[in-house]
């Protein structure tokens, strides 16, 4: 009896609770029976709507139109989910939808994290249910957006640097605000190259993509003080009219690409236009980097974001440079000589007490703006600098405060208001009374005889310009091609002791010792000290080294060396001065000297147009040439 009354027992509970079970079992696993389905759904409604042909998904991969489909700028192959996925935008959406439903990764190892802005805008775009996923929890990225908090975006240019050829060109980087009042604790976002050195190859690697670029983000105040405090460089800041939910989309853009690179080339793929893609992540209608100019330099990248008229308010940050400079031109040689004593500590604060208030406030604030700035460039160790500081500031603290003379620095004129990159320019002259028409274009950048409004005085960089002439006696010549032609004349002054230097290379007619004009392949390195004042201008001095290669000269090269001299006067605005001299000494091979002089008038007529009136003179030996021109310019 009880055996009988066991087995219906057992019999009863199997067939209750084996139901169950089986429906237990079936909502336990909702994504292994649902996943197939929801995969097949999503990929037949993207094929439908054709979603990797979006705009936004050739943004977010960095796909640009090549002559066989497209090809992403990213050369990583951890940012592609599909084997083709670099050449291929379909099959890397495709893969993307799959791995965000098929990964058995769990938090931030699922792709649903890694590739945060992708899942959002396929979200979206699909329109599926994201509870599907409400088992993941990105704690890396939540982390990261709580830190950064990102509500608003500013565009940054750090000025021209002159004692580096890298930076002479500038450089951009994207601050993304948040509702801290204080700027600078603001995260930044940059793009730049990792070079493995700083020699002589870096510009030949830098050129060819040797180097791997990477996307960081990091704290602005550590950007402020590099580039403003210790390098000397004015930033510009262009606040953008972008909305809180588009500079979100920034900050998910960048962590898809966090320690992703793509190869670095100085020239396109460089730091400015990179960080456009982060503004066309924020805004897809941008087009910023469909640029149509094999090159792309910073200014020209801020021209374009105000073009799209992306900027509603500009800020200046005058460098630690800049403010030192501006209060030293407030006070005589005496009290500036003062102020530096106080900095290198050879005069106590004390000493000043015989100064009336105005002037020994003047004379304080300039020794502790050097103090700082000597302690930024390690010119003065941690203890002295504590030490003479104090000193100073509990010195000036005696003063009151009548009000900083910092806040009336006046501002130059933005980057943007200079001349374009590019040039073209004709010209009509005479060389030894006979006529040329001459034509002259200009890959990139600034020389010494443009218009100076926005750029740094004393800054020359050029890479590609070619000349042709046309004579009157039915010559046509090629006068040079300036491959690379580099000048900084940075002057010197009681608190600044930089070096100027040049260098050029390239293909340049030069008047022999036989009295003929030759084609010579130069590369002519320099170096040496410039200043400034009032009455002369911005005047320098180096000394350099001239190598020639012609099959004419004996072994097919000369050698030497000598000086050049010259002034840069701005008279006005839109007119000024370059006089210069240059004396050469050839010793080797073809024993010979040249003297060289020439006189420049530069006059600014619009933003994109300016006329040059040069007056040039050449000396070898017994051989002399005279050339006068007048050549118009357009930037473009």
């Amino acid at each position: 009896m009880k055996v009988a009354l066991l087995k219906r027992g057992y019999g009863w509970i199997r067939s209750s609770i084996s139901p169950f079970l089986i429906l237990l079992f079936f909502f336990s696993f909702p994504a292994k029976s649902e996943e197939p389905l929801l995969l097949a759904e999503l990929l037949k409604k993207a094929r439908e709507v054709r979603l990797s042909d979006d705009r936004y998904w050739h943004v977010l991969l960095h796909y640009k139109p090549v002559q066989s489909g497209y090809k992403s700028l990213i050369d990583d192959p951890r940012f592609f989910l599909a084997p083709d996925g670099k050449e291929n935008p379909a099959a890397e959406l495709e893969a993307t939808l799959t791995s965000l439903l098929k990964s058995d990764n769990k938090n931030d190892a699922h792709p649903r994290c890694k590739f945060i802005a992708r899942y959002e805008w396929l979200k979206e775009k699909l329109a599926f249910d994201d509870t599907f996923f409400s088992g993941i929890a990105c704690h890396d990225f939540n982390t990261a957006e709580k830190t950064v908090q990102p509500q608003s975006a500013v565009l940054v240019f750090p000025a021209f640097f002159m004692n580096n050829p890298a930076s002479m060109f500038g450089h951009t980087l994207l601050r993304l605000d948040s509702r801290s009042q204080s700027k600078l604790l603001a995260f930044a976002a940059n793009y730049a190259a990792f070079p493995d050195s700083m020699g002589l190859l870096y510009p030949i690697k830098g050129t060819f993509g040797f180097y791997k670029g990477y996307f960081t983000l990091f704290p602005y105040y550590d950007r402020v003080k590099m580039y403003n405090d210790t390098e000397q460089r004015d930033m510009w800041e262009y606040r953008l009219n972008l909305s809180e939910s588009e500079v979100r989309k920034i900050l998910l853009h960048l962590w898809e690409l966090k320690d992703i690179y793509s190869y670095y080339y100085f020239f396109d793929e460089n730091c400015s236009y990179n960080l456009l893609f982060l503004l066309e992540a924020a805004r897809p209608s941008l087009h910023l980097t469909d640029f149509p100019r094999p090159w792309v330099i910073p200014t020209d990248s801020v021209r374009m974001v105000e073009e799209n008229n992306l900027v509603e308010k500009i800020d200046f940050r005058p460098s630690q440079a800049t403010r030192i400079r501006y209060l030293a031109s407030l006070l005589d040689d005496h009290a500036q000589t003062n102020a530096l004593r106080i900095a290198t500590h050879s005069l106590e604060p004390g000493q000043l007490s015989s100064l009336n208030s105005g002037l020994k406030i003047r004379t304080l604030d300039l020794a502790i703006e050097d103090i700082q700035y000597k302690y930024n460039t390690h010119q003065l160790t941690k203890e002295d600098y504590l030490r003479v500081f104090l000193s100073t500031l509990n010195e000036r603290s005696k003063m009151g405060n009548p009000g900083s003379n910092l806040d009336k620095i006046p501002a130059p004129e933005p980057p943007e208001a200079g001349h374009q990159s590019g040039r073209l320019s004709s010209g009509l002259g005479v060389k030894e009374k006979v006529s040329f028409f001459e034509i002259d274009y200009r890959g990139a950048y600034h020389s010494l005889v443009d218009p100076d409004n926005g750029f740094a005085e004393g800054l020359q960089i050029i890479f590609g310009e070619t000349a042709i002439r046309s004579y009157s006696d039915g010559r046509i010549k090629l006068d040079h091609i300036d491959l690379i032609n580099i000048m900084s004349i940075s002057p010197r002054d009681l608190f600044f002791r930089p070096f100027s230097y040049m260098f050029t290379t390239g293909l340049k007619e030069q008047l022999s010792p036989d009295g003929n004009d030759k084609l010579v392949y130069q590369i002519s390195p320099g170096a040496g000290v410039s200043f400034e004042n009032r009455w002369l201008g911005l005047y320098y001095g180096l000394a350099e080294i001239n190598f020639g290669i012609n099959g004419d000269y004996k072994d097919y090269t000369i050698l030497g060396g000598g000086i050049k001299a010259g002034t840069i006067k701005k008279i006005t605005d839109s007119w000024k001065m370059n006089l210069s001299v240059e004396k050469l000494f050839y010793p080797f091979r073809e024993s010979f000297q040249e003297s060289k002089a020439s006189a420049i008038q530069t006059f600014r007529l619009s933003q994109s147009h300016s006329l040059n009136l040069a007056l040039l003179w050449d000396e070898v030996l017994s051989h002399a040439r005279t050339e006068v021109k007048l050549n118009w310019n357009y930037y473009f």
